[in-house]
């Protein structure tokens, strides 16, 4: 299982969990519940790395009527649901994570993180690539 998008990805250890809720209707079957998962997210301003637990809501319908387009549907007796986890799962990870609400990012020229207090011209001196930016400034 190698499940993931841009800056996430759920961990395959532990394994994912599920508890679903079967509920037959009239042209089909409801399925609520939740799935839990280890997710591994980087955060799209400072590109820090941390892990946590997601837990996903899950209100579906697996359709036995219709047409062959329908996002779930039951052919014969037995539903794989691994379809249904994996869609739930992925499209609930945030397009863009953040590592904390307030996190400043990364200094555009020196590429240090923000978040650890340095002024953005402390950072950018601090960089082993400041020295270039005088032979810039020389030159020009």
């Amino acid at each position: 299982m190698d499940w993931r998008v841009e800056l996430s990805r759920v961990e395959p250890d532990p394994p994912l969990r599920f508890d679903f809720e079967l509920t037959p209707v009239a042209g089909g079957i409801t399925v609520m519940g939740d799935i839990q998962a280890v997710v591994s997210h980087r955060c799209h301003r400072c590109l820090a790395e941390w892990t946590e637990e997601v837990i996903q809501d899950v209100a579906q319908m697996i359709t036995t009527e219709g047409d062959e387009d329908d996002d779930y549907r039951l052919e014969g007796d037995v539903y794989d649901f691994e379809v249904l986890v994996r869609d739930e799962l992925m499209l609930g990870l945030p397009i863009a994570p953040l590592c904390r609400p307030d996190c400043a990012g990364l200094v555009a020229e020196a590429g240090n993180d923000l978040n650890t207090g340095l002024a953005e011209e402390e950072a950018a001196l601090s960089s082993p690539f400041s020295v270039l930016k005088d032979l810039l400034d020389d030159g020009a």
